[in-house]
């Protein structure tokens, strides 16, 4: 009986074979890729470069080359008034944060519940998210205009002296505190509604034939199960937060004397009003650090919480 031996050249061309495919494969891979990632470099990666190199020079923006000063820039943001300007942002960030969170929580869980015109009221809280911002800020200082607003003409009403507003910095960061949480108060509740509708009703039906009333319910089942929204609409809205803009531009300018100045808007001024590029790189840099350090240490502290639970 004939024995039939195999070429031997058969695996080699085997493997020649797959490995022409891989490289196909990988051929083609880049090539999908290949205006994905231009539009990343031209949009983010360069612009991100090019804004570092820029923050450790001298240069209007406009005309000459950029002239290296080093750290000139960043120790500008440890003396007056960029430190004022950090403190405001950083309250401002902190009370809108804390506050939005919490009040977009409790907001969430009511609508949550089996309430008449539940849509219309979901639809109204989330109106200001989708309006401009611009356009939210003027209709916010109509109110307290120094002369025909409508707080200083209640005031009138009343027989009362009229409140220059606009002149009190504490009044200012109170506004200015209100209004961001308002507008911004929207899209928490759609998220935190979203999270909500996953937890299923036979976890809160155990519950109450446990006898667990409705507070211990919404401590101990649904806001541990929340957690993880809790951490993005924190990260999400702290970023937010650090992005106050259009509100003090267009309601206080950021005075008086630099009180209600938040980093944003003096990185705009040191960029497009006093032709400071480098200045103004400098600035977003610093934002960029503390963004990313706050956002870390948030992520931290929720998931060392949900270690120490698990």
């Amino acid at each position: 009986m004939a024995i039939t031996v195999p070429a031997s050249g058969a695996p080699a061309e085997r493997k020649r074979g797959l490995r022409g495919a891989r490289r196909r494969e990988t051929l083609e891979a880049w090539i999908i890729l290949t205006p994905i990632l231009l539009y990343f470099s031209i949009f983010f990666l360069f612009p991100v470069i090019a804004n570092f190199y820029i923050s450790f020079t001298r240069w209007n923006g406009i005309r000459g080359r950029p002239e290296w000063i080093g750290l000139t820039n960043y120790l500008r943001y440890f003396r007056p008034p960029y430190t004022m300007i950090i403190t405001n942002t950083l309250l401002f960030a902190g009370f809108v944060l804390v506050f939005q969170t919490a009040l977009a929580f409790l907001i969430a869980v009511l609508l949550n519940q089996e309430v008449r015109g539940r849509g219309l009221y979901r639809a109204l809280f989330y109106v200001p998210t989708l309006t401009a911002a611009a356009v939210t800020a003027q209709v916010a200082f109509a109110f307290i205009s120094p002369y025909d607003g409508v707080l200083n003409a209640a005031l009138k009403m009343l027989g009362q002296n009229i409140v220059i507003w606009t002149i009190n910095a504490n009044w200012m960061r109170a506004f200015i505190i209100i209004y961001s949480i308002w507008r911004g108060v929207g899209g928490p509740i759609v998220l935190f509604l979203a999270a909500l509708q996953g937890i299923h009703r036979e976890v809160y039906e155990a519950a109450m034939v446990d006898g667990a009333s409705g507070w211990d319910m919404l401590w101990y089942i649904t806001a541990p199960l929340l957690k993880p929204m809790v951490i993005f609409v924190m990260i999400t809205g702290m970023i937010g937060s650090f992005q106050i803009f259009e509100a003090v531009l267009l309601m206080s300018g950021g005075g008086p004397a630099n009180r209600t100045n938040v980093m944003l808007l003096q990185i705009y001024n040191d960029a497009f009003v006093n032709t400071n590029m480098g200045l103004a790189s400098a600035g977003s840099m610093v934002m960029a650090i503390l963004l990313l350090g706050f956002s870390i240490t948030n992520m931290r502290i929720m998931s060392r919480g949900q270690v120490a639970k698990d």
